[in-house]
């Protein structure tokens, strides 16, 4: 029996968002009350990644922190005028309007790829 709990925990069953493939943590403290999907978002690696596309209008570089469903992203000397934060909810991903000129959504693709638009309908790539 605990075998397959287990199972069905490492599976993500339930917890993948529209068929996407991208794995899903649960923050706990996110909890509404609405059964085990309350809180769930898609995995993203934290790291060094890059801004490519439209929007940032050439390649930035960027720290992306995880904590829970929060990003934090610093960067060095330019950012271009790009986000300093997002939250995930399943998939879909919302950036905070912080210090940047852009307000940016997205969809996680996988654990280490974001792509989405910005204000005027940029797009951007979001990758480590």
């Amino acid at each position: 029996m605990m075998t397959a709990l287990l199972l069905l925990a490492c599976s993500g069953s339930g917890k993948t968002n529209n068929g996407d493939s991208a794995s899903t943590n649960t923050d706990s403290s996110a909890d509404s009350g609405m059964g085990d999907t309350a809180g769930a978002c898609s995995t993203v690696t934290a790291g060094s990644w890059t801004w490519s596309g439209a929007c940032p209008q050439m390649d930035t570089p960027v720290t992306v922190a995880v904590s829970g469903c929060d990003m934090t992203l610093t960067y060095g000397s330019m950012d271009m005028g790009m986000p300093g934060g997002a939250s995930i909810v399943g998939t879909a991903v919302t950036f905070t309007n912080d210090n940047s000129v852009k307000n940016c959504t997205g969809t996680v693709e996988s654990a280490t790829k974001i792509e989405g638009s910005c204000d005027g309908g940029c797009t951007y790539k979001l990758k480590m």
